[in-house]
Formats: structure tokens, C-alpha cells, sequence
């Protein structure tokens, strides 16, 4: 097979996969659509304790994460690192 068809034929390849990651995310995004609108409809009446279960964990689920208290800052020892480095060349 010559270069040009070989390239050719990586492209389209690449063209497939492309397309079909975005057919993925189609789909994903009509199921989260769907999943949306079932599990936002108000309830008429008593509502089943299994369906208010999941739509409890359907909203945990899509809720975006909290972050609790402040991101811990760690502090880069250069000497530590440095005694170490050396220790390890002398001893080696």
C-alpha cells in the first residue's frame, strides 16, 4: 500500500472514532435529559418510596462536589530533597 492511502485511511479512522464520541455524548445527553425530566415531575398523591429513593440518589449523584474547608498547601523541603540527593550519591 502507498503512504498517501495509508494516511488516508489513519484519517478516516480517526474521523469514525470522532464521530462516534460524539454520537456517545449524544446519547449520554438525551439519557441525562430524560433521567431529568422523570425525576423532576412533581408528585401526584403518595409517591413510591423506591422512586423517591432513587430520585434522592439521582441528585446526589449530579450534584456537583462540595469542597470541605480549604485545599492543604504542602511546602516543598529543597534542603530535605538536597540531603537526601546526597546521601543517595554518597552512599549509592
Amino acid at each position: 500500500m502507498t503512504a498517501p492511502a495509508v494516511e488516508l485511511l489513519q484519517f478516516m479512522d480517526m474521523e469514525l472514532k470522532k464521530e462516534n464520541q460524539q454520537a456517545e455524548r449524544e446519547r449520554a445527553r438525551v439519557w441525562l435529559n430524560y433521567l431529568v425530566n422523570v425525576f423532576t415531575q412533581p408528585s401526584m398523591g403518595k409517591e413510591d418510596p423506591k422512586f423517591a429513593m432513587a430520585k434522592k440518589e439521582f441528585i446526589e449523584s449530579i450534584k456537583p462536589e462540595q469542597k470541605k474547608g480549604q485545599a492543604k498547601v504542602y511546602e516543598y523541603d529543597f534542603e530535605l530533597m538536597k540531603r537526601l540527593k546526597a546521601s543517595q550519591e554518597g552512599g549509592g
